[in-house]
């Protein structure tokens, strides 16, 4: 009876079979969120079918019980009452069952959004390492790496010592700011016509006020991105320990750069379903069978909870984005408010111009590519957490 029970009830909840693997170039926020809304609420217009005729079939039953007791006889009374105990049993399974569903639909959900959520992070990471921020701003905010600057400074060096003697320490001359105040100051009180003296400075003029202007903005964007990078290198390690915690319900135990790389996302999927099974065993069980009744409600807890730690996650990942974009917009007003770039356009070293793309491409990149917009709505959040409209 318990079997022809589960079988009764399941045909009528099961709404549609489990959605293929999304494939990573179609994989996005907005189609995970529609599929999911579709997909809850053919379960739930299935629930709500299952139980009216459930409903129609006690109200019947109701009716003999309440109206033709006495034309019935004992027998017929109490074949009706089996069957109204029958009928009550049915339909706290059924409401199990969709409760199971429901959790079961929005737990795989969460493994989508946590795939994606991954790739987002590992582009970011590829995006990161792909500028060459490091080694750009060395180079252009330390005067010895222009050669101009290099040929003027030994001129002005070689006419400083014929009367001083004066040589700048090794260690010093590796300081950006040092090596250009010296070859400054050199370039003044060392031999020459004031003419050549003046020519000397025009030659690195648009060096130096470069160097010495742009030393600690040009830093700033250099320490800020490294910033962002570590963050994100945080966020990587958040995802992968999230995974861990949120396949571990299922049984599953491989880390999820592993699951990636060995494309094992059936495998995942398989042990979801496993699962659910044992799940859905122990809901036709928990009538009779306490222990059953409580690894019933445990198994949909945790489901639910690690469905908290996911929307979690994705603030945080929200969060970082829109502090990655605002650093970037900084980024971008530093860049563009050197005021004698027009003046010494011909000089300025070509890694300001790549910095400049770089910055304006991450903006572009932290507004579109990294940005979800569901993420700043709450629908996506009310079809993880259960909420109807």
């Amino acid at each position: 009876m318990k079997t022809a029970t589960l079988l009764f009830v399941w045909g009528l909840l099961y709404c549609s079979p489990i959605c293929a693997e999304i494939e990573k170039d179609s994989l996005s926020m907005q189609f995970v969120a529609e599929e999911m809304e579709a997909e809850l609420t053919g379960i739930h217009q299935d629930f709500e079918a299952a139980e009216a005729a459930l409903q129609v079939e006690l109200a019947a039953v109701n009716h003999i019980l309440e109206n033709g007791y006495a034309g019935r006889g004992m027998s017929a009374y109490l074949q009706a009452m089996n069957r109204k105990l029958e009928l009550r049993d049915k339909m706290d399974i059924l409401e199990d069952m969709y409760q199971l569903s429901m959790a079961k639909a929005r737990y795989r959900k969460g493994l989508e959004l946590v795939k994606l959520m991954y790739e987002k992070i590992l582009g970011l990471d590829h995006h990161f390492y792909s500028l060459e921020t490091y080694n750009n701003i060395a180079q252009m905010t330390n005067p010895n790496a222009y050669p101009d600057f290099q040929k003027s400074k030994g001129d002005i060096e070689k006419r400083l010592k014929k009367n001083n003697k004066i040589r700048l320490p090794n260690l010093l001359s590796s300081n950006p700011l040092m090596s250009a105040t010296f070859s400054l100051m050199a370039s003044f009180v060392g031999e020459g016509e004031p003419r050549k003296k003046e020519k000397d400075l025009e030659e690195v003029a648009c060096i130096l006020d470069f160097t010495v202007r742009m030393y600690a903005d040009l830093n700033l964007i250099f320490y800020e991105t490294e910033f962002l990078k570590e963050s994100n290198n945080s966020l990587k390690a958040d995802c992968l320990q999230l995974f861990k915690d949120y396949a571990k319900i299922i049984g599953y135990k491989v880390a999820l750069d592993v699951c990636r790389a060995d494309d094992d996302w059936e495998t995942v999927y398989d042990k979801l379903d496993l699962f659910i099974t044992e799940m859905e065993a122990n809901a036709v069980k928990s009538k009779d069978d306490p222990a059953a009744n409580r690894n019933l409600m445990k198994g949909i807890a945790n489901l639910e909870f690690s469905i908290d730690r996911l929307l979690d996650f994705l603030e945080k990942y929200n969060a970082f984005i829109a502090q990655g974009g605002k650093y970037y917009q900084k980024f971008e007003v530093i860049v563009s408010n050197y005021q004698n770039e027009a003046a010494c356009a011909g000089q300025l070293p070509h890694q300001f111009s790549t910095l400049k793309q770089d910055i304006k491409y991450s903006i572009e990149k932290f507004n579109e590519a990294y940005n979800i917009a569901e993420l700043n709505g709450s629908k996506l959040k009310d079809l993880l957490y259960g909420i109807e409209d």
